[in-house]
């Protein structure tokens, strides 16, 4: 086992912590971690199994000053639905595997905004999870070229 696919998943922890809005001139970041957690759900998943779906999680809870626990808990609970649904899509074209993604988030951001909503014991608007969930799924293609392009150098040697 590599700890490539982890290495990967901090990588994305930490650039969810780059101000690219100021690049792009948006104020959302796609969720990054949850692009790496449902590649290599889907992918490998031998190779980043739940602890270290924890462990990440667990970091972006803690750099982000939210609530701890909140991100490492969603992203263990959505892990684990994908990889229920993985043989939907794990060898079909990547439309699919992209609208698999497409409920992934939805499924990641509305579990997110309900414990949320508990959390402060109120009705949390969910505007703004729905944006960061729908930028996340508009970016996605070009992290699963990317992510598919270190697998190809680092795990296969070419």
């Amino acid at each position: 086992m590599t700890v490539m696919p982890f290495a990967m998943g901090l990588a994305c922890v930490l650039l969810s912590f780059v101000p690219l809005g100021r690049i792009v001139g948006s104020p959302l970041t796609p969720a990054f971690p949850l692009m790496a957690i449902y590649y290599w759900a889907i992918v490998r998943p031998e190779m980043f199994p739940p602890l270290a779906v924890f462990a990440v999680g667990l970091i972006f809870d803690l750099l982000s000053g939210g609530a701890i626990g909140l991100w490492a808990f969603v992203y263990v609970v959505t892990y684990a639905v994908v990889i229920s649904q993985r043989m939907l899509v794990v060898n079909a074209p990547f439309s699919v595997f992209w609208v698999g993604f497409l409920f992934a988030a939805a499924f990641a951001g509305a579990f997110a905004w309900a414990i949320i909503s508990i959390i402060h014991g109120m009705f949390v608007p969910p505007g703004s999870v729905a944006r960061h969930m729908a930028v996340t799924v508009a970016v996605f293609p070009i992290f699963v070229m990317l992510f598919g392009r270190i697998q190809t150098r680092v795990l296969q040697g070419n």
